[in-house]
């Protein structure tokens, strides 16, 4: 389904006006010389259960707009303005979306905005949620995700919830939903009639899987430079997270390889973590291998002892051949096998 989107097209100076009159505007100047260096112009419209659409107009020169000479941009999620969340139930029709959050734009400001022709998509979030029936079998996912590699990308992972991986023409992000759902959304329900506690036990399984399209890639498949919101299918954006998934999830089938030996294991924990973690990691797999895994743990605090065998399994390696690693398969998940949630 599409989830966020960013639109934006070209409007004349009273438009402009109109809607800036009516915004947060933020500037920065010179004080020596009084000259403006930069000016943000950017407004919320609130809808259901307090999400938001974010509108910001500005300067024609960011979209190398010389006609009319101004912008405008439609930032936000129409699923979850009309339902609140956007778990599930979403929308995969990009014409329906923009028109309607134009229409919203419009009637909140009192204002004729330029024909849907001439709109065009900045950016598009594609989300798809799986249904791993327990928050168990979430984590678990998610947790055998902590040794990804993606070259050229930066990535952050957080224990239990998320995986995301930022780039120049993509985004991806894999997270647990009912965590994000109480860190962000959750709040917004409490004094309303939304039927909170079922609305949880549902997603109480949901892991999902969400890919940012940015400008950059949309250029690259269009090839040009403002891609109008009719030229494009869904079909196209649906492709592209397979595409930006699959490479992925190809990188993350070569890392789940077990490791041994003292070598594969130093590269394994370097990998992973900062130096000094891996070096004291390193040096306690060391010592198993040298002294055995019960005279290690008698030698060594209780909560050191644990912490340290639980890393190390998280990692992969094989510390002692007197412990089965396979009993430790984290969950198996793989979303081009499985049927989404509708």
């Amino acid at each position: 389904m599409i989830d966020t989107i960013k639109i934006y097209t070209e409007i004349d100076r009273s438009t402009y006006d109109e809607i800036k009159a009516k915004s947060i505007v933020k500037n920065s100047r010179n004080n020596c010389t009084g000259e403006l260096l930069y000016e943000i112009i950017n407004d919320h419209l609130e809808g259901s259960y307090d999400s938001r659409l974010s509108v910001r107009v500005g300067c024609g020169s960011k979209y190398h707009f010389v006609d009319k000479g101004y912008f405008i941009e439609i930032e936000g999620s129409y699923h979850k303005i009309v339902n609140g969340y956007n778990s599930h139930n979403g929308y995969c029709d990009l014409e329906f979306i923009a028109f309607n959050l134009i229409q919203m734009v419009e009637l909140s400001y009192n204002i004729n905005l330029p024909d849907f022709d001439f709109w065009f998509l900045q950016r598009c979030d594609i989300a798809i949620c799986y249904d791993l029936k327990n928050q168990e079998n979430v984590k678990s996912y998610i947790n055998s995700l902590s040794r990804c590699k993606y070259p050229r990308r930066n990535i952050k992972f957080f224990y239990d919830e998320s995986l995301y991986l930022s780039g120049t023409t993509t985004t991806l992000k894999i997270y647990n939903k009912l965590l994000e759902f109480k860190k962000h959304d959750m709040k917004k329900f409490i004094s309303t009639q939304f039927d909170l506690i079922n609305y949880i036990k549902e997603i109480s399984g949901f892991i999902r899987f969400e890919c940012e399209i940015k400008k950059k890639m949309l250029v690259k498949l269009y090839n040009k430079n403002h891609i109008r919101i009719l030229d494009i299918s869904y079909n196209d954006l649906k492709n592209i997270w397979s595409d930006e998934f699959m490479k992925l999830l190809n990188i993350i089938d070569k890392d789940l390889k077990i490791v041994k030996g003292r070598e594969e294991v130093q590269e394994r924990l370097n990998e992973l973590y900062k130096p000094t973690k891996a070096s004291r990691l390193y040096n306690f797999y060391c010592t198993i291998q040298l002294n055995g895994l019960i005279d290690t743990k008698k030698s060594t605090p209780r909560c050191t002892y644990y912490r340290n065998i639980k890393e190390l399994k998280n990692a992969k390696i094989d510390f002692s051949q007197s412990y089965k690693i396979e009993e430790l398969e984290l969950f198996y998940f793989n979303p081009f096998e499985a049927k989404e949630v509708a």
